[in-house]
Formats: structure tokens, sequence, C-alpha cells
């Protein structure tokens, strides 16, 4: 049975106990009481803040025992199903919240794993004529309000962006670091005593250039003239 409870819903949330107690309870405000204690309604919304969940909740378990009650459901099935909607309920209000659909296929999923006898795989705790029922009821109160539960009890979930800035050859704050180094290794004051002797030495360099380059053409006829005479002489 340890194992059976585990892997399937029944007896899950609500013991055979619990279900005697149920069923002599006859006021409908303690019935959801007792069904919120068991359920765990009481502990997962405490305090005034939740009032208005809380009695969601309640009010949903409340119908929901007083239909199956209509449908004259043995305990084993009152309890089943209590847990399959108490966990359609949580899973379907994540996060990652559930559309729909998404949820309404989890819901059958659990009901039809609880409807053939077929083990360990499922087993036979409703009738056909139970889950035709279970699944007309449930798409006319809890599904048909759906989006209502999902923002009621739907866990928000913050997005953070951080904006990073890109590293490349004109990112200023990467010129800024770099100037900073170098302020660093040259004295405050050398700065412009050094790019003075950098400019001098490059005008240096540039007017030695131009002095070799401007040879007078009579010089350039005179060597030509001379190197003629010597090819002569040898030929």
């Amino acid at each position: 049975m340890a194992a059976e409870k585990e892997l399937f819903m029944i007896w899950r949330d609500l013991s055979r106990d619990d279900m005697v107690h149920l069923f002599r309870v006859t006021s409908q405000q303690d019935q959801g009481q007792f069904l919120a204690s068991r359920l765990g309604i009481l502990r997962q919304f405490p305090g005034p803040s939740n009032e208005l969940r809380r009695r969601a909740m309640i009010e949903l378990f409340s119908n929901l025992f007083r239909f199956c009650r209509k449908q004259r459901m043995t305990a084993e099935k009152i309890s089943t199903l209590m847990s399959i909607t108490l966990s359609t309920h949580q899973t379907s209000c994540g996060p990652p919240m559930m559309t729909t659909i998404q949820a309404f296929d989890y819901f059958k999923s659990l009901l039809f794993k609880h409807s053939v006898e077929r083990p360990p795989f499922s087993i036979a705790i409703f009738t056909p004529a139970d889950i035709k029922a279970i699944i007309d009821y449930t798409l006319n109160t809890y599904f048909r309000h759906f989006k209502m539960y999902l923002f009621a009890f739907g866990e928000n979930v913050e997005l953070q962006i951080t904006e990073e800035e890109e590293k490349g050859e004109g990112n200023e704050q990467e010129e800024e670091k770099a100037k900073e180094k170098l302020d660093d290794v040259i004295p405050l004051g050398e700065e412009d005593e050094l790019n003075q002797v950098a400019k001098d030495e490059e005008e240096a360099a540039k007017k030695q250039k131009e002095e070799e380059s401007d040879v007078p053409k009579a010089e350039v006829a005179d060597l030509s003239a001379e190197d003629e005479k010597q090819v002569s002489r040898i030929f």
C-alpha cells in the first residue's frame, strides 16, 4: 500500500480515517475547514493577507466534496479525486504556469491513470461513468474559471536583464583605462617634453631625407658622361 500511495493519488492527502470523519460532519462550514486543514490549505495560505485565496480554495474543495456525495462516490474515489484536483491546481499555477489546455491534459492523465486496472502503470478507481461525470463537472467549474485561478494563485517570475558594454577599439572605458596606465608610467609634466623630443626627431629625419634627394641635375649629367667614357674604354 505504501508503494501505491507514492505512485498513485489514493489516500495521498485524505486517509481512510479522514474520510470517516468527513462523512460524519454535517455542517458545510466544518467540512470546508476540515478539508482545508487536511489538504494543506491553511498551512499554504496563512494570515489575513491570504484570506481570499484561502476562501477560494475552501470553496473549490467543499463544492467538489458535495459533487462527490451527490454522485454517491466511495471514500476511496473521493480521496483520489481530491488529490488529483489539488495536484492539478498546484502544478498548473507553476512556476512555470500552464495554459488551460496543458492543465486539462495533465488533469485527464491523472484521471485516466486511476481508471484502468493495469498494474503497475494504472489502477481502476473510477468507472467510465465516473470519468464522464468528473470531466463534465470540472470543465464547468474549475476550468471554466481557470484564468481567474491563475491570476489569484499563479507565481510571478521576475526577469532580470543585465546590460554589458561591448569591448572594442572605440570603447571609451577601455581608452580611459589605457590613459590611466600611461599616466602611471610617465610622470606628470614629462609627457609634453617627450612629445617635443619626438617631434624634433621627426623633423630632423624629414630634413635629412630631403637633402639626400636634392641632387643637382648638372652633377647627375656629369656622372652619366663619366660612366659613358668608362664603358667606351672597356670596349
